[in-house]
Order: C-alpha cells, then structure tokens, then sequence
C-alpha cells in the first residue's frame, strides 16, 4: 500500500478523515495521539509517552531499555527519550508493501494499546519507600536478620 493508502484505509475504518499534511498526520484513539508518518518505503507510528518524574526518571529509563530488549515489553515498539525535550516517546516501523487496510488498523490499534500502557506505568510511578524496622518486634522476639 502507499502511504495515502493507508490514511484512507484507516480513516474509513475509524469514521474520520486523515489528511496527509505533508507526509505525516496524527489520529487520536482512546485520548492516544499517534503521529502517522512516511518514511520512505516505511509507515512510522510515533507517539509521546510523557515527561518522566526526576525520582523515577533512572528507575523509568532502565524499564523502558529492558522492554526494548527484543521488544518483549513493547509489542514490537521502540522506546526513547526525545533528545530535545528529554520526554520518553515510542516509535514503530512497518513496511507499507506488507500493510493491507486490516493489517495496518492492527498495527495502529496494538500500538495504541502500548502507548497507553506506557503512559499508565508513567503516570503512575511511585518511588519504594525507604521501610525502617522496628528495634525489635511488637510481640517481643528479636528480628531474626537485621540489615
């Protein structure tokens, strides 16, 4: 498929019409931005996934680098951190010759799909508490390990 190809497939397919603004467009689904873009013979499916807290940014990144490790935690997807504005993005390539109208709806659905998981563990990260330990235990006995 070309590139307008895949917009009109996927517009028709969502209700809505995707213009090509210069070879890139954006849909939302589901409050999910995705930037529609072509790369030559490729479709790239990039998407924000948000600005990363300063006390989970280290926990955060060493995540996102393990999920990229043979995309076991991305579905397929590439995670980054935006070099100019340090947010944490994902990205995706397809060949446009291997997309038909279904399978590109899939591959924008899935992808989809991770972006807002990303977001959800993003939005949701909490730093470990430091847990302090009693002296001894409430019932008297001494802690077995202390450490």
């Amino acid at each position: 498929m070309t590139f307008d190809g895949i917009l009109e497939a996927l517009g028709g397919r969502l209700g809505v019409e995707i213009e090509n603004a210069g070879g890139a467009s954006a849909v939302e689904i589901d409050g999910t931005v995705v930037v529609l873009q072509d790369a030559g013979e490729l479709l790239l499916l990039r998407a924000e996934i948000g600005e990363l807290p300063d006390e989970g940014r280290d926990a955060l990144v060493a995540s996102a680098m393990k999920a990229n490790f043979l995309y076991q935690g991305t579905g397929g997807s590439t995670l980054a951190l935006d070099p100019d504005s340090g947010r944490l993005v994902i990205q995706k390539y397809n060949w446009l010759e291997r997309l038909d109208p279904e399978s590109a709806f899939d591959m924008l659905e899935r992808f989809a799909d991770t972006v807002a998981a990303w977001q959800r563990i993003v939005a949701d990260y909490r730093p470990v508490a430091e847990t302090t330990f009693p002296e001894s235990s409430p019932l008297g006995a001494e802690p077995f390990m202390q450490v």
